[in-house]
């Protein structure tokens, strides 16, 4: 009997995944696995418990008791396309720590344990994940972090139809699918989305969109007080020492910790007079979930295998926040409506030490 382990994300390639590996190997252990960031849709919960319960297969859920918000309040940066850890630290380490060196994070709990048929279910495992054809890009990536683990992915290799494999289950697909979103993570509010994805975030849930724009809001201005202390210190202005950096750093903490950690109904929050008066050179604009295309371009030049050079122009991707497309929104301007985006999890390398 062997071991297989499917990461199980709350989209329907996992699901697809899982039926592919059940049907093929019934006999086996096999375990659904999913790293819970805290920010997801309720209804990929009610997906994934009947996923598990339908199929009959043991579900273990682990995270770090943080959300990605609370994860960048921690950081003290707004993510955006060029810059964003989250899956990285929420989901790939978590999975990373577990199954190659046995730490269990904070938050662990199981579904339909009793289908579980070992309990050593991560001794010589395979790995599957939900990938299909159209994500071959992130194959070698997925695999090579993986290292020593065996990594298959059914759906780039075999005819899986996912809606197929719903029917035969009587699983409706998670809500965000039939709003239009090509991936079913964080409740649509992925840092790496583009200006497409966030004006359907705002056409399908509004509440969430303005909950989103005003944390990101109050997180650049967190975040716009912290480089400001830290500038003043190491540059000897206003006198400042490090006990009073320290001092300050503590009283924004104090200041904010409520309202991302949602502990307060109706926070108070305070920025620091000298973060206020000094927006406009924080450059506070590159703190965005989101991007835009450059409008200057940047040339680049490469050589070819045959050792002639080229040069091209590229239109680099600048952070956008939600609060500039919304004005622009406002204003009827033009946005780019093919700029959808989204996150790859388990893609980046990391340093698992």
């Amino acid at each position: 009997m062997r071991n297989h382990i499917v990461f199980c994300s709350a989209g329907k390639a996992s699901l697809a995944a899982a039926d592919f590996i059940q049907t093929l190997h019934p006999e086996d252990n096999i375990v659904l696995y999913f790293t819970d960031t805290l920010w997801e849709n309720e209804d990929s919960y009610r997906f994934i418990n009947e996923a598990s319960d339908k199929m009959k297969l043991p579900l273990l859920t682990h995270s770090t008791g943080m959300n990605p918000i609370q994860l960048m309040f921690e950081k003290k940066m707004v993510y955006n396309n060029r810059i964003g850890d989250c899956s990285k630290i929420l989901k790939q380490r978590v999975a990373s720590d577990f199954l190659k060196k046995g730490k269990r994070p904070a938050v662990e709990y199981w579904r339909n344990r009793h289908y579980l048929k070992n309990e050593d279910f991560i001794t010589d495992a395979v790995l599957y994940f939900g990938i299909g054809f159209d994500e071959m890009h992130r194959q070698d990536a997925i695999i090579e972090n993986w290292k020593p683990f065996k990594v298959e992915m059914p759906l780039i290799h075999n005819n899986i139809w996912k809606e197929d494999v719903l029917k035969k289950y009587e699983i409706k697909q998670p809500i965000l699918y039939d709003y239009g979103f090509a991936h079913n993570n964080c409740n649509a509010r992925c840092v790496k989305a583009g200006q497409a994805h966030y004006k359907l975030l705002k056409a399908k849930m509004p509440d969430v969109y303005q909950k989103i724009m005003e944390q990101e809001y109050h997180l650049k201005m967190c975040v716009s007080a912290y480089r400001y202390i830290k500038d003043t210190v190491s540059d000897g202005r206003d006198g400042f020492t490090e006990e009073v950096r320290e001092m300050l750093y503590q009283e924004i903490d104090d200041a904010y910790r409520d309202y991302f950690y949602d502990r307060a109904p109706k926070p108070k929050l305070y920025i620091h007079p000298a973060a206020g008066a000094t927006c406009e050179h924080m450059h506070i604009k590159q703190y965005a979930f989101m991007k835009k295309q450059a409008k200057q371009p940047v040339k680049k030049t490469f050589t070819d295998e045959a050792g002639k050079q080229h040069t091209m122009l590229e239109y680099p991707n600048v952070p956008y926040p939600i609060h500039t497309m919304e004005d622009e929104l406002r204003k009827d301007q033009q946005i780019d409506l093919f700029d959808f985006g989204g996150c790859g999890c388990f893609v980046d390398a990391f340093d698992a030490s």
